[in-house]
């Protein structure tokens, strides 16, 4: 693995489910938090779980902006056939096992001082029994309750064993952690009444690279090929899960075009709603307003995002949903573009209304329309939007700045256990 022979002492060991080059917004989050802590001078190497081999089986041992990611393999029949034929109970200790496994010999061969492993609880489990057998500080980091997302997508329900054991599995590891990170203060809350520690709760939201997402001039070409209409344009991009209210959002834009607007609307993702919204468009005769790409490759995203005047996230109001803050608005507001989401829990973290965006009550039509007809109406308005996210992004949540909360955890975790301050000192990356 490139470049790991020179990683000093004070090295951190992040342990993810799946990363870069799967696209997800945890792969994003991830690539951004670690790719950050690496140019701040921090020590950083990346470990993920069995589960990458499953969505990428060429992967391998890799270097990924200067920071070396190690990959799981997955040896043996008994695991193999557990993992890709699901067998409940057998899969999930294969994967606790040969990722525990696969972190103690990372540990033993770079001289890991300390392992911070980011939700799903498997990942965590694993990380705890490593950093416990060799006496190693342990971070955890929840970025959202999986069992709420099982069961949005209807494969558990709230009284079902599953979702009592994954949440139970999540508890014991924060209570077992050193130290616990949450991406959002509706997350630490939930986990206060559990019984957690506060002292040993942090907070280190969402970030964006602000210099990857800047803002760029209007790919007119895009948008002729294309084939928007006259008018604002309203735009969603991301993972077509229910829970992002797309097809709820058919049926408020048709509403929207029954009261007189002119505009169009650009989709671009993929998931498990995608049946459902083709057929919302073609019910609500929406051909002519709504363009719908299924991809477009990562590194082209801001030519669409440059032909989009408003992006528009609609979340229903569920457990994950108020929890959990996303990604998407704070890249849109990195790129100076106005944002209309719906005023759920993990929206209200990210964007504070009339300032930085426009919130609409969850699921209500009539009140989506009369902030849209805002947007429509009044460039000026969608500017003025623009500027103060942009502001707010340079301000609270570039990665530049959010790379240095972690500094304070890896502190608070040496010092508590009586550790020499071997880690990267808060003094050496700024205030």
């Amino acid at each position: 693995m490139t470049g790991i022979g020179r990683m000093a002492g004070g090295s951190v060991l992040h342990v993810l489910d799946h990363s870069w080059p799967i696209l997800s917004g945890y792969s994003v989050r991830s690539r951004d938090l670690v790719t950050a802590q690496h140019r701040l001078g921090q020590p950083i190497m990346v470990v993920t779980s069995p589960l990458q081999q499953l969505d990428d089986p060429s992967a391998a041992d890799v270097t990924v902006d200067g920071v070396s990611y190690a990959r799981t393999p997955v040896r043996g029949a008994i695991a193999k056939a557990a993992l890709h034929r699901r067998w409940p109970l057998v899969r999930e200790w294969q994967i606790v096992r040969l990722l525990r496994n696969r972190i103690l010999q990372v540990i033993d061969t770079y001289g890991i001082d300390t392992i911070c492993a980011h939700s799903p609880a498997l990942c965590g489990l694993a990380a705890l029994q490593a950093a416990r057998r060799r006496n190693l500080p342990f971070i955890y980091e929840i970025r959202a309750f999986w069992e709420d997302a099982a069961v949005d997508q209807e494969r558990t329900r709230t009284t079902s064993l599953r979702y009592r054991l994954t949440r139970g599995l999540e508890t014991y590891v924060a209570r077992h952690a050193d130290a616990i990170t949450g991406i959002a203060q509706h997350i630490l809350d939930d986990l206060r009444s559990r019984g957690i520690a506060s002292e040993k709760l942090f907070h280190v939201p969402n970030g964006v690279d602000a210099e990857r997402f800047t803002p760029v001039p209007r790919d007119t070409k895009l948008a002729a090929e294309l084939g928007l209409s006259p008018g604002a344009v309203f735009g969603f991009f991301g993972s077509l899960y229910r829970y992002e209210g797309i097809t709820w959002l058919m049926r408020a834009a048709a509403e929207l075009r029954a009261r007189g607007n002119r505009f169009s609307l650009l989709i671009i993702g993929r998931g498990e709603e995608e049946l459902a919204i083709r057929a919302a468009i073609r019910d609500y005769n929406l051909a002519d307003q709504v363009r719908f790409i299924d991809h477009v490759p990562h590194e082209q995203i801001t030519r669409y995002y440059s032909v989009v005047d408003v992006l528009v996230f609609p979340r229903l109001s569920v457990r994950l949903t108020e929890l959990v803050t996303p990604l998407k608005p704070l890249e849109a507001m990195s790129l100076k573009k106005a944002v209309l989401a719906s005023g759920v829990g993990g929206h209200r973290e990210l964007v504070q209304h009339e300032v930085t965006g426009l919130l609409f009550r969850p699921e209500d039509v009539a009140d989506f329309c009369s902030q849209a007809e805002r947007l429509i109406a009044s460039p000026a308005l969608r500017e003025q939007l623009g500027e103060r996210g942009r502001e707010m992004i340079l301000r609270d949540k570039d990665w530049k700045v959010l790379a240095r909360k972690y500094q304070g955890v890896y502190e608070f975790v040496s010092s508590n256990r009586g550790d020499a301050a071997k880690l990267v000192p808060q003094s050496a990356v700024g205030s």
